[in-house]
């Protein structure tokens, strides 16, 4: 984890992630700045969450997402209560506790992050691209 983690993405996150958060807001009025806002402060959690510091933001904890939190969301080994992954707010983390998807038994400073094969990856930026589509073909 370190603070240019929160920039590597596959870039149809960005569609998906962004639809799904703006059309609502439209829906309900919000304007251009409104959505301004909204995405300044959510690439500041994400930059944060990914900045390799052990904040936990006291009782906002339960509202937003933080840096304590989100590294269990970049676990390489899931626990065996948890077989599909924990922690999947991106800025808020009232979702998790909602849905009982929060995961946080300590600081996680002393895990290791990454996903099962991850050494498998491919190298280049071209073929990394691709991987999601091309693990989903028959």
């Amino acid at each position: 984890m370190g603070f240019s983690a929160h920039l590597r993405f596959h870039w149809m996150e960005t569609v998906v992630y962004k639809t799904l958060q703006y059309i609502p807001l439209a829906m309900i009025g919000f304007g251009i700045d409104d959505f301004f806002v909204v995405h300044m402060v959510a690439l500041l959690i994400g930059h944060l969450n990914h900045a390799n510091v052990g904040w936990s933001y006291g009782p906002l904890k339960y509202l937003l997402n933080n840096p304590v939190m989100h590294i269990w969301h970049h676990a390489k080994a899931f626990p065996a209560n948890r077989p599909y992954g924990m922690n999947y707010g991106l800025s808020l983390s009232i979702w998790d506790y909602l849905f009982d998807t929060a995961f946080i038994p300590s600081d996680g400073r002393d895990i290791e992050l990454g996903f099962p094969g991850d050494e498998e990856y491919p190298a280049d930026f071209v073929r990394q691209m691709g991987r999601p589509f091309a693990e989903n073909l028959p």
